[in-house]
């Protein structure tokens, strides 16, 4: 759906913004999903979460410490994350390329309450979320159900399975509304 200076809420995970800082999402952007995707790993004292598990099992130790479980938890959830965004990636690219990318848009909301139900959301996923933000949007907006986005531990091809639902199915009467133009920031509440 085409938008023109119309009000939406972004949950905002990244670097703080001020009122009337512009926002440009495009295909040559790259949001904060990114990152997530592309660079980010979890050590606690050099080791990775294979090289904490490794020791415990060649000590027959089977007491974490709490640093250890919070490294192999944030390890776990976030491989999950990222095998289900790169299924997403692939099947858009193959067969829905109309649509923008996950790892360069905005994530958009149509109320500011659904902006802080994104909020707890994000919160619960171990994301830092600093403001709600009011933009003004021109560009354009797709709808998507988001509860087929489960955060799942399961193969590659169930991935790429649910990737096929969420991507076929574009809706008005769901909760993952993607963005792709100019914001601007209207207004700010902190969290």
């Amino acid at each position: 759906m085409k938008v023109n200076n119309k009000i939406y809420y972004h949950a905002n995970s990244g670097d703080k913004l001020k009122v009337g800082d512009i926002l440009v999402f495009n295909s040559s952007t790259k949001n904060k999903m990114w990152d997530t995707v592309y660079n980010s790993e979890y050590l606690l004292d050099d080791m990775d979460v294979n090289e904490i598990m490794i020791k415990h099992m060649n000590n027959k130790d089977i007491n974490f410490t709490n640093d250890e479980l919070v490294t192999i938890f944030k390890t776990v959830n976030n491989d999950v994350y990222v095998m289900r965004e790169l299924a997403l990636e692939e099947v858009r690219k193959e067969k829905y390329s109309n649509y923008p990318s996950r790892l360069r848009c905005m994530y958009v909301c149509p109320n500011i309450d659904d902006a802080r139900e994104w909020v707890n959301i994000l919160k619960r996923n171990n994301k830092e979320c600093h403001q709600i933000l009011k933009l003004e949007c021109s560009g354009e907006v797709f709808s998507f159900d988001g509860k087929l986005l489960r955060r799942i531990n399961c193969s590659y091809n169930k991935h790429l399975e649910n990737a096929e639902k969420y991507w076929s199915k574009s809706t008005n009467e769901n909760n993952e509304y993607l963005f792709y133009g100019t914001a601007i920031v209207v207004d700010i509440e902190e969290v």
